[in-house]
């Protein structure tokens, strides 16, 4: 049951009238008052408006921010979410996860009831969403209610943060051409997922730039350890070999390089590989895994300094992107 302005002037002896004023930031009671009305707020879990009660009080109430996602139980995940509650160290901040489920409601009734429940803000990591779904977003959500993405898209219709994915995949294509694998082969990632093209785009641009560089082996994945698994045995089939191969994310990497050690295939002696994403695990296994490094706290951190510029300024989404650079962490299997 949702609290009320009853239940504060309730609890504080207060009448509504005074309670309604306080917390709109209209009141010219004694500051005990003020206090004890929004102590009370906070503790029964009433919704404020923390942009009006410090412009009026200045009142500095802990930023309620709300990770929403579609999660899944893994080491991906796990690098992200530990990224973002770094981030939120010396921070006024509490973090909430939330997990989206499209088939229950809609994401803008989702972010409604959030905006109710006492959520100041939302950071929105949902790399399966495109431009069209998010510009029925806008209009059906609350307009005081501020929120960014963390997921790329070609076309930003929300202020976004996120990974510079295309420099990502250049930085991979470098890196083999530097060593002297001018054959190159791709495990692919989901083509519905904007980063997975990104990072194929950098890659295939930079190799567009180099005469005695070419691409002769791809085969398509869909992040899985799995369909990397799948993919060595799409390559043992083939008879011209890539000399290196970029899987576009690290699982994908990791399934590829089992099956290679299973049939004797040597890394990278027989053919190099690269991953994406520097997951904890890639450092720890032999070969150890080269990979695109991503600093989840430093994404976390720029995350939160634009989402409260954004609660401060307000105004509308302009489809300002903030791309968060990447480096290359070079291991044994390239």
């Amino acid at each position: 049951m949702k609290a009320t302005l009853k239940d504060i002037a309730d609890i504080t002896g207060l009448s509504i009238s005074t309670v309604s004023r306080i917390l709109r930031g209209e009141s010219k009671t004694s500051s005990k008052n003020v206090e004890l009305a929004i102590k009370t707020a906070q503790e029964i879990n009433y919704p404020l408006n923390s942009r009006v009660l410090n412009d009026r009080y200045n009142f500095k109430k802990r930023l309620q921010v709300a990770l929403i996602t579609s999660f899944e139980p893994d080491e991906f995940y796990s690098t992200f979410f530990y990224g973002f509650y770094e981030a939120t160290r010396n921070e006024n901040i509490t973090l909430s996860l939330f997990v989206y489920n499209e088939d229950e409601s809609t994401l803008a009734e989702f972010i409604t009831d959030l905006s109710y429940n006492s959520i100041d803000a939302a950071i929105l990591f949902l790399p399966e969403l495109h431009e069209e779904d998010y510009e029925g977003l806008l209009p059906n959500c609350p307009d005081d209610f501020t929120f960014i993405s963390v997921a790329p898209l070609f076309n930003p219709i929300l202020d976004t943060v996120t990974f510079d994915a295309y420099r990502g995949g250049y930085l991979i294509a470098k890196h083999f051409y530097e060593r002297g694998y001018y054959e190159v082969g791709m495990i692919t990632g989901p083509p519905n997922k904007n980063e997975s093209l990104l990072r194929r785009n950098g890659f295939m641009d930079f190799i567009s730039q180099k005469k005695d560089m070419k691409l002769v082996w791809e085969c398509e994945g869909d992040y899985s350890f799995n369909s990397g698994k799948e993919a060595f045995f799409c390559f043992q089939k083939e008879e011209h070999k890539p000399r290196a191969i970029f899987a576009l994310n690290d699982y994908m990497g990791l399934g590829f390089m089992e099956q290679s050690m299973i049939h004797n295939v040597k890394i990278p002696d027989d053919v190099a590989i690269a991953g994406y994403d520097d997951l904890p695990l890639t450092s720890r296994i032999h070969p150890s895994l080269t990979s695109v490094h991503c600093d989840y706290t430093t994404l976390g951190k720029t995350s939160f300094q634009i989402l409260k510029e954004k609660m401060e300024t307000g105004g509308p989404h302009s489809g300002l992107l903030s791309n968060i650079p990447v480096s290359l962490s070079i291991r044994e299997s390239s």
